[in-house]
């Protein structure tokens, strides 16, 4: 999906998101309107910004070209608590060095990637997810990566942390809205990875972002 084409979904979604919008400014900023969502993005991931001397140019989007994509996987999966909004792009920022990489690079893993950078198990459960792919999933035979070039357009690349968030870490997303380092330590683990200083560095970005 092209950026135009996730800002056709943003559109087509409107009406239900107004309905279901939060009471949080920024959160309202956030899902209203692509500029300023672009700005939070920025905030949280400086790097996005621009995608020159990018390694992979092909698998960089900036910030303002993502926008639509991410405000269009909130509502997908019905994402709207400031919070959690913020610890989902705490996450992907990090795990994407900024939007930069689609694909695991450093080291290659075959089949891992997204902007959320998921092994290729959770890939194989996220494409299954989607009844829009579900005979190019049967076609791919699981090939890790055929499955991963499904998940790598727009649409899917940037929805892949709401995706994990919802599907598989249901049972932490009350902590994440406390707004605490203990909350998205909790989610953090919930992803199968650990703590370190550059992931809060990421997490106290998006919380200032989102004035929390």
């Amino acid at each position: 999906m092209t950026t135009v084409s996730c800002l056709l979904v943003f559109t087509l979604l409107y009406s239900d998101l107004a309905a279901a919008m939060p009471t949080h400014d920024n959160t309202n900023r956030f899902l209203r309107r692509g500029t300023s969502a672009a700005s939070i993005i920025g905030d949280i991931m400086p790097g996005s910004m621009t995608c020159s001397g990018a390694l992979y140019p092909d698998q960089c989007y900036t910030n303002v070209q993502a926008a639509p994509c991410f405000v269009a996987a909130m509502q997908t999966f019905q994402i709207f608590d400031a919070a959690e909004i913020a610890a989902v792009l705490a996450l992907t920022g990090y795990e994407s060095g900024d939007l930069k990489y689609r694909h695991s690079e450093f080291p290659v893993v075959t089949g891992k990637g997204t902007s959320n950078m998921q092994s290729p198990t959770y890939n194989q459960m996220y494409a299954a997810s989607v009844p829009a792919l579900a005979s190019a999933v049967a076609a791919a035979r699981g090939d890790p990566n055929a499955i991963l070039a499904l998940l790598t357009v727009d649409e899917y690349n940037f929805a892949s942390g709401a995706w994990f968030l919802a599907s598989q870490c249901a049972h932490i997303r009350q902590q994440l809205r406390a707004n605490t380092d203990a909350g998205f330590t909790a989610y953090i683990e919930c992803v199968g990875t650990t703590m370190n200083e550059d992931r809060l560095d990421y997490w106290h970005r998006a919380q200032a972002a989102f004035g929390l």
